[in-house]
């Protein structure tokens, strides 16, 4: 059973991609056009990327060249020639990453489509299911689809009482290089080769194929289909004629066993598995595949149940509003979308969760730019992982509304640089551990990008493995006490990648003059100063490179104690760097300095906020000083922003109790894309996909991880509820949401005021829970919800 806030509706078939709708497993995905005259399924596969793991190799590093360029950048910047250090670093610059790639397209043009009226098309969160009715002269048509985990396809189901039924052609296309395409009676196949290399869209490069059978995967997109009809299969289309009742099964398969292998057999191999895949869906039932699909996506989607705003009855007969017209209507309103549709906000948490179901499984490759869902090539981006926030910021919210398990492509891909950026910090830098840069890939590239020709306030950025270790700190923090599955997790992937992160940052800093160390060149990400007048990208110590270093440094302190190696090498010169690192502090304007020189800012209303990521995701450095600075730095960075800014901006006025501003920053979230405001200003499409713009998905799963942070944090090693409660959302509930040490809360409010909690926990412990000024200390039985004494 779905409600209006887990539904998106629309009463018209899909005009573009930004109006179609997401399916997905993680491993595949489709947007759904819909449509009475031409449906469309336009599909991709996670492991369908440009190039493979020689890609990096291209153009080989001189490390002599390199060694010399980096040491003059450094002289040069402690000269204080910062125009002539960015200049020369550009010489630091590698190539790019591979892009994400388009995979295919399905199209059944159908018959007859004339006198169409009661269009609907939805998407159910709750259920994962794409549905479609209409009616043709009085007759109903019905489309069900959706994407399964096992057998991992995609099922289309159409169903007509249409007396003569309806006339159906089928065609396989794909923007990649097609090796064969095949049409029988019963399904058609189309094999395709991956181009070697992918060039970012902003770059002349372009699209580049090669014969070499390693420098590029090969793939194949397999449908099978079964009906009632007459099949007719002619002028390269699969057709069929009266059909009153279909099933439709898609399948698509690269020769890419798992991401950051090098890829194996050729698109014949790559179409047996899809062809195998095909028949072992064919050969169920079609029920038993739907309940599956209802099992396995519900499961994980019904862990968190959130109830935002008054629930009136229905009006006997209403008619929903398409959520198109009910965001643009909600704008409307001169206090913004949510103070007139408070369900507007429930609904985007909800498609947040459900989109990183969707596109980030066990066995699949992390959630890209724009998750598993990409219709271009180039890709805007290049639809890679961006490491300087945006991969990150995927990930933010999966801990506390329980989906852990989709975090696991992320902590494969931090395992696969783990390998790759080793070679990094050895060859490009003469460092231990390990590093990467703005960008990576499937294959995990770790190289700083450029060519020589970009902007070092982005491609000169080696402090990426820092930031991504968070996640694994993230997890075992999210982990009960005592939980052996952590135990294994913390002694076989966490403590090797954050000690080999600490190790890097290590051998990368560099003794100051005044006995500090610092960073030597330093950017933050990617913003720029004014050195001596002028603009000046490269510069020494940013805020943000210090305070993830003295992060880790103390998470490296805290781990070693529990795995009992305080004699570890990286232990002991980590304790003795962090004293002499600086923290975050205040400068120019009481605003956090945003490199250790506070130089004026080039761009006061950047939408980087990474001077202050000790605030969020940060955890360990915060005090009363701080957090005023911290205030009056996002004061001067201003409101409007991109779509994924703006969702960082909520968790940081969340973590400094600030609902009211998260009020003025939701009303620009839930702006309407349709109408053109210009430069980088974020909003939503007509599928409730967030706008940089374009669509970049990392603002939907921000948006979470800001609204979770305004409802409930525990970073600070207490539970507290509440904390930044936004007075456009008064009235609400959520059931489900995770805090740290293995704890569950399902929390009521009304009128702005926490009227029921509870807590429990997969463990035996004392939690101290804090609302207001009250706290409170609770004695938590293993399963056993237990009541905050509000009242007392």
């Amino acid at each position: 059973m779905t409600t209006a806030d887990d539904t998106l509706l629309y009463d018209s078939p899909a005009s573009d991609w930004l109006s179609a709708l997401p399916l997905g497993n993680g491993m595949l995905g489709s947007m759904v056009y819909g449509g009475s005259a031409l449906q469309r399924f336009q599909i991709n596969d996670g492991l369908a990327w440009s190039g493979s793991p020689s890609s990096e190799a291209i153009d080989p590093v001189d490390r002599e060249a390199f060694a010399a360029t980096l040491a003059e950048v450094r002289a040069q910047l402690l000269r204080g020639e910062y125009v002539e250090a960015e200049k020369t670093a550009t010489g630091l610059q590698h190539r790019h990453s591979q892009s994400f790639l388009p995979f295919g397209e399905l199209a059944i043009a159908v018959a007859p489509h004339g006198d169409v009226s009661s269009y609907s098309r939805s998407l159910e969160l709750a259920t994962g299911l794409h549905r479609e009715t209409y009616s043709v002269a009085e007759f109903g048509v019905t489309w069900t689809s959706f994407v399964s985990v096992t057998p991992g396809v995609l099922v289309i189901r159409m169903a007509t009482d249409l007396p003569a039924g309806l006339d159906l052609a089928l065609s396989l296309s794909t923007p990649l290089r097609v090796l064969a395409t095949d049409y029988g009676p019963s399904g058609a196949t189309l094999r395709l080769k991956a181009p070697s290399d992918v060039f970012p869209p902003h770059d002349a490069g372009g699209v580049a194929y090669s014969d070499d059978p390693v420098a590029s995967a090969q793939g194949a997109l397999a449908v099978r289909w079964e009906h009632d009809g007459s099949d007719v299969t002619e002028h390269g289309v699969l057709g069929a004629r009266g059909v009153h009742a279909l099933t439709i099964y898609v399948s698509t398969q690269t020769t890419l066993a798992a991401f950051g292998a090098t890829p194996t057999g050729d698109a014949e191999s790559a179409l047996g598995v899809a062809l195998d895949r095909l028949a072992v869906a064919a050969a169920e039932p079609y029920a038993r595949l739907l309940d599956r699909h209802l099992q396995s996506h519900g499961e994980l989607f019904g862990r968190v149940r959130l109830r935002l705003g008054d629930r009136s009855v229905p009006t006997p007969g209403a008619v929903p509003v398409p959520t198109d017209r009910r965001l643009a209507e909600a704008n409307e309103h001169p206090h913004g979308a949510i103070a007139a549709d408070p369900g507007l906000a429930e609904l985007l948490f909800n498609y947040g969760r459900y989109l990183l179901i969707g596109s980030s499984r066990p066995g699949g490759a992390p959630a890209n730019l724009q998750g598993i869902w990409n219709a271009e090539l180039p890709a805007p981006w290049s639809s890679n992982y961006t490491i300087n926030i945006n991969l990150q910021m995927n990930y933010w919210a999966a801990e506390a509304v329980g989906l852990a398990e989709c975090l696991e492509p992320l902590f494969d891909l931090i395992d696969l640089l783990r390998t790759t950026g080793t070679r990094t910090a050895r060859e490009l830098y003469g460092a231990g551990g390990w590093a990467a840069h703005h960008n990576a890939d499937v294959w995990g590239y770790s190289h700083p990008v450029g060519h020589g020709r970009a902007k070092p306030r982005w491609s000169l950025w080696p402090m990426a493995s820092l930031w991504l270790v968070q996640h694994l700190w993230d997890h075992l923090e999210f982990a009960a006490p005592g939980d052996p599955a952590g135990d294994a997790f913390l002694r076989d992937r966490a403590w090797p990648a954050i000690r080999g992160a600490a190790e890097f940052g290590l051998d990368w800093l560099v003794e100051l003059p005044d006995g500090t160390l610092g960073t030597v060149p330093s950017t933050s990400p990617e913003n720029a100063f004014l050195g001596s007048g002028e603009t000046a990208e490269v510069g020494i110590s940013s805020t943000m490179d210090l305070t993830m270093l003295r992060e880790v440094f103390g998470h490296v302190a805290v781990l070693s104690e529990r795995l009992g190696l305080q004699g570890d090498p990286v232990v002991a010169r980590a304790a003795a760097a962090l004293p002499r690192i600086p923290g975050p502090s205040v400068g120019r304007g009481g605003q956090i300095r945003e490199w250790l020189a506070d130089d004026p800012q080039v761009e006061p209303n950047h939408r980087h906020m990474s001077h202050l990521w000790f605030l969020h995701p940060g955890a360990t450095q915060d005090t009363p000083e701080l957090r005023r600075g911290a205030s009056a730095s996002l004061d001067a960075r201003g409101r409007e922003s991109t779509g994924w800014s703006l969702s960082w901006k909520i968790a940081l006025r969340a973590r400094l109790g600030q609902g009211d501003e998260i009020d003025e920053l939701l009303r620009l979230v839930f702006r309407d894309m349709t109408v053109d405001r210009g430069g980088q200003s974020g909003g939503l499409y007509p599928n409730l996909l967030a706008a940089h713009p374009p669509y970049q998905i990392d603002g939907n799963f921000g948006y979470v991880a800001g609204l979770v942070e305004a409802l409930q944090q525990s970073h600070a090693g207490e539970l507290v509820l509440l904390p930044a409660l936004p007075s456009s959302l008064p009235n609400g509930e959520v059931v489900g949401l995770r805090g740290r040490g293995g704890v569950s809360t399902s929390l009521r409010w009304r009128d702005g005021l926490l009227v029921s909690a509870e807590v429990t926990s997969g463990c035996e412990q004392t939690v101290r829970v804090r609302y207001g000024e009250r706290v409170w200390s609770l004695e938590l039985t293993p399963g056993q919800p237990q009541p905050v004494p509000l009242e007392a």
